[in-house]
């Protein structure tokens, strides 16, 4: 037995050399891409080796739960050197990291089977504290095992007080409920840390896979290494087809993955036994198996839409309790959730079209674009002779920038659209070469907070042509461009970075990064002040301006008199009044400081259902109805006539029209546009 141990801890002592070894070249790969293309190359010194060392353990152990202070002592010598170690090509402080985040894994998966042996006592007079401020690491080995068990603890009470409202009901049948909860818990965290130790190679390549995301991190928060997987999973977010097995799911009100909808010709359709609310259980690619009540949403996302996972194993609960399991193996669809869409929206004499746009796709082909569907739509439109048109671009993260140019060029003649700079200071202005326009009427662009990159492209080019009115919020800020660029010219590569190569003006000269586009008329939206936005980011790009040698002849609108009513109308509703009223309260119910909490039943129960009035007013408003009579435009009736499925996604549409104020007030913009 000490033989195998010394011969096992050799063995993993050389391959975490030959990877060190292996993680250095790679390294290097990276920083010889990032210098000859970012934008704004940073140099490799101590800046560098405090932001990775920092935000990669944060990264590692982000509650400062897994490592202990005499852990963090030891690694605190590598906080200066990291840029030294990379320029004399010496990796082997990530072998100590490695060693230390695993030690730390295991230690922390050894306390909780050891808890899951003991009796837990679930009224105690412990506490425990939140804070968000100067969060220490935990001291030593017996203080791992003290905070575990209260953390455990608190997430046994939590799942206990989400089971119901009635807390007489709760404290009744107490000991039955806990008994399941205790072990639903126990196996959660067994679930996620075993997920995370992996066996040797695999940890050791995950964990390398993260350093190199955060050490690209540093020179922008849109550059960043990109696995074969991760590359996949990127393009096929801004694509038309996807692989897929033709499955939406949901999470229920138990967070449980639930099936929301087969699509109809899909692989999952076609095995007739999968239905509306199977519950997920497992997801398996291969010898490797995901379960869904520990693996992150992410992952399990990146499985089903990832066009690497072309077979794949799906273990589902049905309602009446039968556990089965299927193979679907992927094939090509449309990704339906990227497509644009289009509906007439009668207002009073007038009606309205609109235009939906999720993202800005395109494909290899050039066929399945978003430009070419957009000006399907318009052309449907103006064959039911709408008055105007709003295009909502609400939680549009972007894209294609070439399709973001054609789209601009639908609505505005020949003419410049943005500036590019790039690292060499090369100043290039795009432009639409196309005289003539698709569309020349009254124009509505709605946007919010998640409206970012190729939406924000759009948007500036429609307010600095003064070609329509850009309503919502402020967007994300996002004014760069990335490419994704292979270590190796080979077949065989799987290792890219995604380099921000260019930055974006407007044709004005000034630039929405890191600010956003700025609305003429600001609608309140919920939950907009918890929104991320790109000055949140770290080492974000600045906001700057140029001074542009080119002229553009603006629209001759005039926007004053619907830009001033419709402030006025929007003051005035009461719906848009209690809606900056929630997120006044949402955003003092996040940020307060929190009080250190009993761990007793009854005080676990009030404080998970504090926010209770809160979810009940947002889920009301949420389904306020504004009466807007919405149809499908006369092209698309007849198509989905006989199609249940399509029945039914018209539907949901119709209904999350019906359901937001931001359209409502639009259809008015366009009222006035017109009058």
């Amino acid at each position: 037995m000490t033989r195998f141990f010394y011969f096992a801890v050799l063995f993993q002592c050389g391959l975490f050399a030959q990877n060190a070894e292996k993680a250095c070249v790679t390294i290097k790969k990276i920083n010889t891409l990032i210098k000859e293309n970012h934008y704004k190359p940073k140099v490799i010194d101590d800046s560098l080796s405090v932001f990775v060392y920092d935000n990669f353990l944060e990264y590692l152990d982000e509650e400062k739960i897994l490592f202990t202070e005499t852990e963090i002592s030891k690694l605190k010598k590598h906080r200066l050197k990291i840029d030294n170690y990379i320029i004399d090509k010496d990796c082997s402080f990530l072998d100590e990291i490695a060693n230390t985040y695993k030690t730390a894994l295991q230690r922390t998966l050894s306390v909780v089977e050891g808890l899951e042996k003991q009796s837990i006592i679930l009224n105690t007079k412990d506490t425990l504290f939140f804070t968000k401020k100067n969060i220490r690491y935990l001291k030593d080995d017996t203080d791992v095992k003290r905070f575990i068990k209260k953390k455990i603890t608190y997430e046994i009470l939590i799942d206990i007080a989400q089971q119901s409202k009635n807390k007489d009901s709760l404290t009744a049948n107490f000991t039955t409920i806990s008994e399941t909860s205790r072990a639903k818990i126990f196996e959660n965290y067994k679930c996620k840390l075993n997920g995370l130790i992996k066996e040797e190679t695999t940890f050791y390549s995950s964990f390398l896979s993260s350093f190199y995301v955060v050490y690209t991190n540093f020179f922008d928060p849109h550059t960043t290494y990109l696995s074969y997987n991760d590359k996949v999973n990127f393009i096929s977010s801004v694509s038309a087809d996807n692989s897929s097995i033709g499955i939406l799911f949901q999470l229920d009100d138990k967070d449980n993955v639930v099936v929301a909808e087969i699509i109809p010709g899909s692989p999952a359709f076609d095995v007739h036994k999968i239905d509306a609310g199977d519950q997920l259980l497992k997801v398996k690619h291969k010898r490797d198996e995901f379960y869904s009540n520990c693996a992150s949403l992410e992952k399990i996302s990146e499985l089903l839409s990832s066009d690497n996972f072309k077979t794949l194993e799906i273990t589902l609960r049905k309602k009446n309790g039968e556990v089965f399991t299927v193979s679907l193996e992927k094939r090509i669809m449309k990704a339906t959730g990227n497509l644009v869409y289009s509906y007439v929206i009668e207002n009073v004499d007038k009606k309205v079209g609109y235009i939906k746009i999720p993202s800005f796709y395109n494909d290899e082909n050039g066929t399945n674009t978003l430009s070419n569907d957009v000006a399907r739509e318009i052309i449907k439109l103006q064959e039911d002779k709408v008055s105007g048109i709003i295009i909502d671009l609400d939680d549009n993260g972007g894209g294609s920038v070439t399709e973001a140019m054609k789209l601009v060029g639908m609505f505005i003649d020949i003419g410049p659209i943005a500036i590019m700079n790039d690292k060499f200071n090369n100043i290039e202005t795009l432009k639409d070469y196309n005289r003539g326009v698709v569309y020349n009427g009254p124009l509505v662009v709605i946007v919010n907070g998640f409206s970012a990159s190729a939406s924000e492209f759009f948007a500036n080019a429609i307010q600095d042509y003064n070609r329509g009115i850009i309503v919502g919020n402020p967007t994300y800020g996002k004014a760069s461009m990335q490419s994704i660029i292979p270590f190796e010219e080979t077949y065989s590569n799987q290792d890219f970075v995604k380099i921000t190569g260019q930055k974006f003006y407007r044709i004005t000269g000034k630039s929405s990064q890191k600010e956003g586009v700025i609305p003429s008329i600001k609608l309140p939206y919920l939950f907009n002040d918890l929104m991320p936005r790109e000055s949140s980011s770290k080492n974000v790009l600045e906001n700057d301006t140029i001074v542009p040698k080119l002229s553009f002849k603006k629209c001759p609108n005039d926007f004053s008199k619907a830009i001033e009513n419709s402030s006025i109308r929007i003051k005035n509703n009461p719906y848009f009044t209690e809606i900056e009223n929630l997120n006044k309260d949402i955003y003092n119910f996040v940020n307060e400081e929190r009080k250190p909490l009993l761990l007793k039943f009854s005080t676990v129960f009030d404080e998970v259902h504090k926010s209770d009035k809160l979810y009940t007013e947002t889920e009301k408003i949420s389904a306020k109805t504004f009466g807007l009579l919405i149809k499908n435009n006369s092209s698309d009736i007849e198509k989905i006539k006989f199609d249940e499925y399509l029945k039914k996604d018209n539907s949901e549409k119709i209904k999350l029209i019906d359901t937001n104020g931001r359209i409502y007030e639009a259809v008015n913009i366009i009222h006035d546009l017109t009058h």
